[in-house]
């Protein structure tokens, strides 16, 4: 099969499992953004910020780069501006070596249910992402804020929500949705992908098709482009 027709039959194969997870995933009454009560797991995480900052400070002052987002998956993202990213799970995973330098991040993500993918996420002063829809309703979308500043947020389906350190986002990205940081600092999250939640064979059937979406093209090849950017910058 040539490589078009892949694509086109794995766009067929996700646009059937978005519409079945849309009528019987069990988050489908949920608003969006979500609710994220005391009893969720964003509050694990949430309690265990000032560790994953303590650990993303050091990385920083060490003076150790990030590569631009579109440099790891292929694909133009439609910023205005730089979005450097460095891809800490996939799979659910941990993704050596960038991984390796944030051990209390990666256990507070391993204890997330679901935890599929997660990368660090950093939109430089001034930067835009425009209004997008994501391709996937297998999977939820959680942002934690880590290093924010002022005047950055997450506009989804027209309510917009301002990133603040500590404080977790988590919504279902296939409804139109845009960010930006027009604060005079970089904006720093944790960007994860969390499988969505569902129930027997609607579950199962999904989980095979993360599986199958993992080998497309712009993601198999994440994790050794992680590593040759990480040697690149950081050697």
């Amino acid at each position: 099969m040539s490589g078009g027709a892949a694509e086109r039959l794995l766009g067929r194969v996700v646009a059937s499992n978005n519409r079945r997870m849309q009528a019987h995933a069990a988050d489908r009454s949920e608003p969006n953004p979500r609710r994220l009560g005391p009893d969720h797991w964003n509050q694990r995480l949430e309690a265990r910020e000032h560790a994953i900052r303590a650990e993303w400070r050091a990385f920083a002052q060490a003076g150790r780069r990030l590569p631009e987002l579109s440099d790891l998956i292929d694909e133009d993202q439609g910023n205005q501006g730089s979005w450097q990213a460095g891809l800490l799970v996939s799979r659910g995973r941990p993704v050596p070596p960038l991984a390796d330098r944030f051990p209390d991040t990666i256990a507070a993500l391993l204890s997330v249910p679901g935890m599929w993918s997660a990368l660090w996420s950093v939109l430089d002063a001034g930067t835009e992402l425009p209004e997008h829809q994501g391709p996937n309703a297998g999977v939820l979308r959680y942002h934690l804020g880590i290093d924010c500043g002022a005047d950055s947020a997450l506009q989804v389906a027209g309510t917009t929500t301002p990133y603040v350190d500590g404080r977790g986002l988590l919504f279902d990205d296939t409804a139109p949705h845009a960010a930006w940081n027009r604060g005079t600092r970089r904006r720093v999250t944790l960007f994860c992908e969390v499988v969505r939640p569902a129930r027997g064979a609607t579950r199962l059937a999904n989980l095979a098709v993360q599986r199958l979406l993992a080998l497309d093209h712009r993601y198999a090849g994440a994790p050794a482009k992680a590593e040759e950017w990480d040697r690149t910058l950081n050697s």
